[in-house]
């Protein structure tokens, strides 16, 4: 069965933030973003934090609720590399997430917008439908990409001429942190809505 363009798992940029689609990642223009060609696995974690006690002789503790930290997002996909289109896709997505998890700094940037300083941006992150993830706002706090040794390479000419190479299949992990900011929660949040569902289309989990 297919599966609609709703579902498909996405990570993309809030709006007015086009200026990292440049260099190898240009190639995501087209789609506003990173879109997983093949569905990645996805693990969603919740912990509460509770804070433990105990009376004297007593077989067992108590716990006293102390917060809810935010939910992690973990996200392992595989990128196919055989043809030039899928090759191109995939530099640019490594290019983006390197992009992505550095902030603007130097002399270069100070004159510039966004200027020296500016921290990673915050991105949005889709996958299955309405009610699972939808444009979730999150931050990337880590990439992780092997290159295996096990893996024919493949290899195309870029534009200037130049060689480039990328295993067969190429896995990609990511740690996604939700990030609502404070005025949005106090705004937006109710715990009432929450449990009718229709928070959801405002981006919480």
């Amino acid at each position: 069965m297919a599966i609609s363009n709703s579902s498909r798992t996405k990570l993309e940029l809030f709006k007015g933030n086009n200026f990292y689609f440049k260099g190898p990642a240009k190639v995501l223009s087209r789609t506003g973003g990173l879109v997983f060609p093949i569905q990645p696995d996805i693990v969603y974690q919740q912990s509460v934090n509770y804070a433990t006690y105990g009376l004297t002789h007593t077989n067992y503790h108590s716990h006293s609720y102390s917060g809810t930290p935010s939910p992690s997002i973990q996200v392992t996909a595989q990128f196919s590399n055989v043809t030039r289109e899928e090759h191109e896709y995939t530099q640019g997505v490594i290019h983006f997430l390197r992009s992505v998890t550095k902030m603007f700094y130097g002399f270069a940037d100070v004159d510039k917008t966004p200027v020296a300083g500016t921290p990673p941006p915050k991105l949005r992150f889709s996958s299955f439908g309405s009610n699972q993830f939808n444009k979730v706002p999150v931050l990337v706090s880590s990439v992780s990409i092997p290159y295996q040794s096990d893996t024919d390479l493949v290899e195309v000419i870029d534009q200037a001429g130049q060689p480039q190479s990328l295993p067969a299949i190429q896995t990609i992990s990511l740690d996604l942190l939700v990030s609502v900011n404070p005025a949005t929660q106090k705004r937006d949040f109710s715990k009432h809505n929450f449990l009718n569902g229709s928070l959801y289309s405002k981006g919480f989990i």
